[in-house]
């Protein structure tokens, strides 16, 4: 309700002004009521000649004084001009209130509606108290209201039209809050609060509610495309995001939105930043803390692993949530990782992955130099089954081929040849005679309808402990027979088993292993690296044939899939770096490793076959180059000794392994313990044993379900992890806990002997 003073003056006086203070909440109340005692509003921004010019108020004056010609219609309210006073500043608005009091407007009755300036209006009443009468405070209230000078071209699309007229008609509405301008004018004294904003992301900052990533994350033209995305959708950043999928899956395709330089990298970028708390992945949250630079994301995400020590206690939440972040990084981006990785190198294997074959060589590369460590098995899990102990079942050499191939894959690791072994190897080179051929090792496998045969050149039995787990991991059952290649080990004299199989459509000759081991389009070659790095793509080689086998089986396209070589490969042969040693009358082949037989040859550590003369060390006939990475021909076992694989699907039931009477394992001092385990589904029952720390222990049938292990050499009491196969095939892993011979009261005791 109008106060008294207000309603007098509109019935009596006349001539002079009346200052009307109001408050935000009270404005347009007033404003209404003012309109029912019949009160022409006039609006100050009227007065501005051009959109974006101060108005002039004499000329305000002056229509007060000429609006009302016949007397009749002279009451006015103007409104505006507390706002306008505020933006020029307090010194600005004391002139003009104390030029106001005292100006003569002729029989015009005007009321000055007045916000933000209440103060002032106290203190003009305090100076003139003549003033008294044509003054009323309503309320003093500070202002609620703010203003943001936009001064990008259009005002960013938040104001209609430019200039300082739309603010003050804004104003005149009873605009409170945060309002928009676009002027050029000076507001340097404002009383209300000017905030200047001359680029996009400014202008963003303004319109977002608790924005507050810094400006440095991107460029410019980054802002002002945000920006423009921004006004597409109201204004809304969570739209946006909503239009780049992003809350689909926060961290899914993360390469393929992160690492680039396009805006909708940048823009997923952004999206991290403000949701770095509700991020799964810690390792990812580690990197989106750390960057402040949307251009060094790639370079934080490949490198910031290598600033946290192995040995934290987050190291290995880190290691694995980055590497399931960066599978699939391309070789490229990861080569900038190597580099940086490498000062520390006690550091720097515990930071690799097998993601990519970059990284899976220069794995390789270290433990060459710097030996075998545990932590192998999750930091390149193939080189570590390729290095898994392999039991040979063939008969009385299977001692002798396991321990042989051990040590012969431990050596081609270390990149090295030990002392001692090239005469082990020599001596042993005989025991190939021993063995079945290939021919018949493929007769054992009966009828060869619904077959295939898959020929991988120069697989050696070196990679069988990797077979093996493969076929595991696949759910495929394998069946391994050991075989020897013809002499000499090269391809021609050993490809008939290929040539002999009828069906052309059930045949495929795999070339890349002996590609990669000596062909130049293997891409290796020992004198530009002398360390084993080919054995990465050896391995991926054998995983690509186990995957393709697993696919035909399960397609049932074949119920087997054979895998046979011609020959194998020797590493050492070429570690050797034995210069041409042996003298012939007939020209090297196979870069030395034998020759066309002639007459009355004397040469030791050779045997003539075939029509040549194979060696059985790692020497080297004249007249032939020297070979790639690795080499065949010669009558080394890892030249000679090759594998016969079958692979079938796997009963689909799951096979129960039980151990019997586990609480009654007691050692014997004589004989060591005894163990009886229950298994449920067995193919070969003649075939089953028990592995414990790289020995095996066959066992002796009880029925079709039980079987019994004697483990004779096992006089410790402790826990015991034993791996179980079914031929070749491992079924199943178990706990043994084995007890003293005195019982576990006394166990303590007894474990000191």
């Amino acid at each position: 309700m109008l106060d008294i003073s207000v309603k007098n003056y509109l019935s009596t006086a006349k001539g002079m002004p009346f200052f009307y203070a109001v408050g935000d909440n009270e404005y347009k109340v007033v404003l209404e009521e003012l309109k029912q005692e019949s009160v022409s509003v006039i609006r100050i921004s009227d007065f501005c000649k051009k959109p974006d010019k101060f108005p002039d108020l004499g000329e305000m004056i002056d229509s007060f004084r000429t609006g009302d010609v016949d007397y009749k219609s002279n009451k006015f309210v103007l409104i505006g001009l507390g706002e306008y006073l505020a933006l020029r500043g307090e010194a600005e608005a004391l002139k003009v209130l104390r030029e106001l009091k005292g100006t003569t407007l002729g029989t015009a009755r005007v009321i000055l509606l007045l916000r933000f300036v209440g103060t002032q209006i106290e203190e003009i009443v305090s100076e003139d108290i003549r003033v008294k009468s044509r003054a009323y405070i309503s309320s003093k209230d500070g202002a609620n209201t703010s203003i943001v000078n936009i001064k990008i071209e259009q005002g960013a699309g938040l104001i209609k039209d430019d200039g300082i007229q739309s603010l003050l008609q804004a104003l005149e509405e009873g605009g409170t809050g945060k309002l928009f301008v676009r002027t050029n004018l000076q507001l340097n004294n404002s009383m209300l609060t000017i905030e200047n904003i001359e680029d996009s992301y400014s202008v963003i900052k303004a319109l977002i509610h608790g924005f507050v990533l810094s400006k440095s994350l991107g460029k410019e033209d980054q802002w002002n495309r945000l920006l423009v995305d921004l006004q597409k959708n109201n204004y809304s950043i969570q739209r946006v995001f909503e239009k780049g999928a992003f809350y689909v899956n926060f961290e899914a395709d993360f390469i393929d939105k992160a690492f680039g330089l396009e805006y909708k990298n940048w823009l997923y970028f952004l999206f991290l930043k403000i949701n770095v708390n509700k991020l799964v992945n810690p390792y990812l949250q580690l990197v989106i803390a750390r960057t402040d630079n949307f251009e060094n994301l790639k370079a934080e995400t490949l490198n910031a692993i290598i600033s946290v020590n192995h040995t934290e206690k987050s190291f290995g939440s880190l290691y694995n949530a980055r590497k399931k972040l960066l599978k699939g990084v391309s070789e490229a981006d990861i080569a900038s990782f190597i580099k940086k990785n490498e000062v520390d190198p006690d550091e720097s294997i515990y930071k690799l992955t097998d993601n990519t074959l970059l990284e899976r060589k220069t794995i390789i590369c270290w433990v060459s130099k710097y030996g075998f460590i545990k932590e192998l098995e999750q930091i390149y899990p193939a080189l570590f089954m390729y290095l898994k102990k392999y039991t040979f079942t063939c008969g009385k050499y299977s001692e002798k081929l396991t321990e042989y191939f051990e040590k012969y894959k431990r050596q081609k690791v270390a990149n090295k040849v030990e002392d001692g072994f090239e005469t082990y190897a020599q001596e042993n080179s005989k025991l190939y005679a021993g063995l079945q051929t290939r021919a018949n090792a493929l007769m054992t496998l009966g009828d060869k309808k619904s077959s295939y045969l898959y020929w991988i050149d120069a697989l050696g039995v070196e990679y069988l402990a990797y077979i093996q787990e493969l076929a595991k991991m696949k759910g495929l059952s394998i069946h391994i027979e050991i075989a020897r290649a013809d002499l000499p080990t090269t391809t021609g004299i050993n490809k008939g088993f290929f040539d002999d199989w009828d069906d052309e459509h059930t045949k495929y000759k795999e070339s890349k292993l002996d590609d990669i081991k000596h062909h130049d389009k293997g891409g290796f070659d020992y004198r530009e690296c002398k360390l084993p790095i080919h054995l990465a793509s050896e391995l991926n080689v054998i995983e690509d044939a186990i995957n393709r086998a697993a696919t035909e089986l399960a397609l049932h396209n074949y119920k087997r899939f054979i895998i046979v070589s011609d020959h194998g490969a020797s590493r050492l042969a070429v570690l050797g770096q034995h210069s041409e040693k042996y003298e012939t009358e007939t020209k090297g082949e196979h870069s030395g490793r034998c020759c066309k037989y002639f007459d009355d040859y004397h040469i030791e550590n050779s045997i003539a076959e075939n029509g040549y003369v194979v060696l059985t060390d790692y020497g080297r006939f004249r007249g032939s180059r020297e070979a790639s990475v690795e080499v065949h021909g010669g009558c080394t076992l890892e030249e000679v000794v090759i594998p016969i694989i079958s692979l079938t699907l796997k009963n689909q039931a799951e096979v129960q392994i039980t151990v019997m009477s586990p609480d009654k394992l007691i050692i014997d001092r004589k004989n060591g313990a005894i163990v009886s385990i229950y298994i449920s589904d067995i193919e070969n029952q003649n075939a089953v044993r028990m592995d414990i720390k790289g020995k095996s222990y066959y066992s002796e049938q009880i029925d079709r379900t039980h079987y019994k292990f004697i483990l004779d050499d096992i006089k410790r009491s402790g826990e015991y992890e034993a791996n179980i196969y079914d031929g070749s095939n491992l079924i199943g892993c178990i706990k043994l806990h084995i007890k003293g011979a005195v019982g576990s009261a006394k166990t303590g005791f007894d474990d000191l002997f």
